[in-house]
């Protein structure tokens, strides 16, 4: 599944007293009018495109895994949805922004 999603990177100091930056990926949650908060999933890149623009940032995930802890926090994945034209979250030159902030 491809699944909305970016890297972050914290500030943390390891045990030798270093600083140093830990990365993680966080999961893009949207809202539901009826499903409340969700992550969407998509079986195919064009899908996840065509719902969210080709410059949405993604990561390939197993859906077993990722419904599991979705549904630890209260998030329920919807796999392929549909999305209103025109709602992209990133633009191409959000994802230039990005990159340059955490290079």
């Amino acid at each position: 599944m491809l699944v909305p999603a970016h890297p972050r990177y914290v500030e943390a100091v390891g045990p030798e007293g270093r600083a140093g930056r830990v990365p993680f990926v966080a999961y893009e949650l949207f809202a539901h009018p009826t499903a409340g908060t969700v992550a969407f999933a998509f079986t195919t890149p064009a899908r996840l495109v065509a719902a969210l623009g080709e410059a949405q940032p993604w990561i390939a995930a197993s859906i077993g895994p990722l419904a599991e802890g979705m549904r630890g926090h209260g998030v329920t994945v919807l796999i392929d949805p549909r999305v209103a034209g025109g709602q992209h979250n990133w633009r191409p030159e959000d994802l230039a922004a990005y990159a340059r902030e955490v290079r």
